[in-house]
Formats: structure tokens, sequence, C-alpha cells
């Protein structure tokens, strides 16, 4: 089935980088109209978002293929740009694609859907340590060290254009800020803990948003398919870049996948320090609320 090809109304706004994104593997991606892109920070919840995503889109739970490979990390290098793209292009219906990249860091089209997800970024530091703990080419790391010198790290350090791919509480706020602008009119905004107290209601959120007109029953079963011990299970399929050996242990990276309970890992000086670098960075006290609990509005 041939497609349209989505029209792009606005180019790159920003060039980021780090060690694992290159923004010149979007110069090869050609978008149709009805794709999704998911762009959030690290430890967000991508995984869980990208999974509801890719079996609404797909009309089923039962993937043709890893969740990696049916929603591949677009500007990551973990594989060859020819192979994501590949990956891509062989899919004949709407496709989801991930991105850790601020939105203003690649192009805008039209008829494209964007979607994206924040979590307390308490939890995304717990959630950090855990996975950098479990990855295969990570020997050393700040966020490696004492919780105090971990979250020293977290919390110090200024965003870099040039250093994208840090796990800190200032690129979340670098991603807030974009995410949060007028440059892509056509977005779904989701939060962990919503996602977390809500599930079902989060999968009527996409349904809706993506027009992907899921009966019922598609909907219940997505729910249990998405359910946090069914994906554990099932880690080989859902892990993040499973197919290249990312991780020492693929069931590992579901780790934990609570939410609401961050905060009792830390004592009251380092949560004042937290606080105090949260309201610098983003002074408005509604925008904090929401992104640790998903309520209000942005």
């Amino acid at each position: 089935m041939h497609r349209r090809a989505a029209l792009q109304t606005d180019p790159r706004g920003r060039t980021y980088k780090g060690d694992i994104t290159e923004l010149e593997r979007w110069d090869g991606f050609s978008p149709n109209a009805g794709d999704v892109i998911l762009a959030t920070p690290a430890k967000s919840g991508t995984t869980w978002a990208q999974s509801m995503i890719a079996m609404l889109l797909q009309g089923t739970c039962d993937l043709p293929d890893k969740l990696g490979v049916v929603s591949p990390w677009i500007d990551a290098n973990f594989q060859p740009a020819s192979e994501t793209r590949a990956q891509l292009s062989q899919q004949t219906g709407r496709r989801v694609i991930k991105t850790h990249t601020p939105l203003d860091g690649w192009p805008v089209w039209s008829d494209v859907h964007l979607v994206v997800v924040f979590r307390h970024p308490l939890e995304v530091f717990l959630s950090s340590r855990k996975h950098l703990t479990n990855m295969r080419q990570v020997t050393s790391h700040p966020m490696l060290e004492g919780l105090d010198t971990a979250l020293a790290y977290f919390f110090d350090t200024d965003f870099s254009e040039d250093e994208v791919d840090r796990d800190t509480l200032a690129t979340i706020i670098r991603h807030f800020e974009a995410a949060t602008s007028d440059r892509w009119p056509d977005k779904l905004m989701l939060n962990y803990a919503s996602m977390s107290r809500d599930h079902a209601g989060t999968l009527a959120a996409p349904d809706e948003h993506l027009e992907t007109g899921a009966a019922p029953e598609l909907l219940a079963q997505v729910q249990r398919a998405t359910e946090f011990s069914t994906m554990k299970s099932r880690a080989s399929e859902f892990a993040p870049e499973a197919a290249n050996e990312v991780w020492h242990k693929n069931e590992a990276f579901f780790a934990g996948g609570r939410s609401g309970a961050a905060e009792a890992a830390f004592s009251d000086t380092q949560l004042a320090r937290y606080k105090a670098r949260f309201a610098e960075l983003l002074p408005d006290v509604r925008h904090r609320r929401w992104i640790e609990t998903g309520l209000g509005h942005v």
C-alpha cells in the first residue's frame, strides 16, 4: 500500500549531538502522512508509550518483530543508518519513530503526529542509575558514583547542545521547553504518573489523538499486553535495542516501573536541593507540578 508522503513545513531549529545521538540520521528519513514521532527525555516511559502506540497502529498486540525494529530509535548510532532506514521503509502501514532529541532538533512535517512523555525527575534519576549499571558499554559514569556525587551531576550539570545525551535535570527541562513551544501544534503530551494511575485512560488518549479507531476489545488487549509484568516477561521483545545487545540482561531493563515513591529514597537535604534547582530551571510551579504528577495543565 502506497502512503502519501508528509510535507516538511519547518526545518530543524537547533543542532544537537551526543555520544549516541547523530542528527544527520534524520536527513535520510521521509515520513508518511499518519506516522508518529515519539520524543521523550530518556527514562521517562518511552518504551511503555512506544509499545502502546505501536500496537494501536498495527491493530494487534502481536508485533511483527522486536519493538526496536518495528519502532527504531532513528537518530541513535547503535546500528548503521541504512539499517534503520530499511526497518522503516519495509513497513507499509503507519509507523512510530522514537527519538530522545528535543523536538526542535528535527524538522516539522504536516500530517505527522507527535507524542511526548515526561516523568518525575527523581524517578528519571533512579531509573538512569539502574540502566547505566545494566549497559554493556558503560564501565564508569558520574551517575554511578555515590548518591550525593550522582545527584550533584544530575542537578548541577548545565544543558549543552553538544551533550544532548546527558541524563540531567537540565536536559529534561530543555525537552519540556521545546515540547511546550508552538513549534509542533499537533502533539499529545503524556505523563508517566498519569499513565501509572490510569492505564486504560492513557490508552484512550493516543487512540483518540492518533485516530487509530481501535475497538474496545483491542484497547483491552493492548492494556493487558503492556502491563509491566507482561512486558518484563517478554523483555527480549520489548527492551530498547534488544536486537543490538545493549544490555547485560534485557529483563533488568524492567527493574521497577513504579511511580510516586521516588522522594522516599532521598534525605530532606537532598530533596531541598532538588526542589531549589528545579524551581531555578523551571520557575512556573504549574509546569513543575505537571512534570512530577501529571496533574493540572501545561
